[in-house]
């Protein structure tokens, strides 16, 4: 990768296009762990896909691409969270909404995981994202996100718990939903 940045850093359009094409899906991922919708995760990698064009030429280190690439991503996300005027959070929904977004989740894994995953407190999410979905290290996700390496840890144990909590509880209601009907 670091061979990639330096041709992109030269003005290499197509390694530019080569390396964010390989990163696009962890884009992704940490942008709706962040922001929790679509539109605004899709704007969020827009904008640091422009933002990392521009500012290419002022990373120094090519090994650290993908963290300052991150930060920036994260940066970007934090700005829309605070543009964002109307917003309404889970515990805010009334009761009947909740057992309907509930009830529309399926029984499918994949969406159980993404639930569970939706549940956490920002920090827990954002951390389980980006070392189990991107496979990044305590040590480049407590870089990219400004904290100590025993903070990352602390987050990652707190998250795992509060994970296994709310999917097993989603388990268990499944499994009742489906006994009783």
């Amino acid at each position: 990768m670091e061979k990639l940045v330096k041709q992109a850093q030269r003005g290499d359009k197509a390694a530019f296009l080569e390396l964010i094409e390989g990163n696009k899906l962890s884009l992704s991922r940490a942008a709706m762990a962040i922001v929790h919708n679509e539109e605004d995760a899709a704007d969020a990698v827009s904008e640091t896909v422009l933002t990392v064009f521009q500012k290419l030429c002022t990373l120094r280190e090519p090994k650290y691409f993908k963290s300052w690439m991150m930060r920036i991503l994260i940066y970007h996300c934090y700005d829309i969270l605070r543009r964002r005027k109307r917003s309404v959070s889970w515990e805010t929904l009334p009761e009947e909404n909740r057992e309907e977004i509930w009830e529309d989740r399926g029984r499918d894994e994949v969406l159980d995981i993404r639930f569970s995953l939706s549940a956490l407190a920002e920090n827990d999410r954002l951390v389980l994202t980006l070392y189990y979905l991107d496979d990044l290290s305590v040590r480049d996700i407590s870089k990219l996100l400004g904290v100590t390496e025993n903070a990352v840890k602390s987050r990652l144990m707190r998250g795992r718990s509060r994970f296994r909590r709310i999917y097993e509880e989603r388990e268990a209601e499944s499994c009742e939903a489906y006994e009783r009907g």
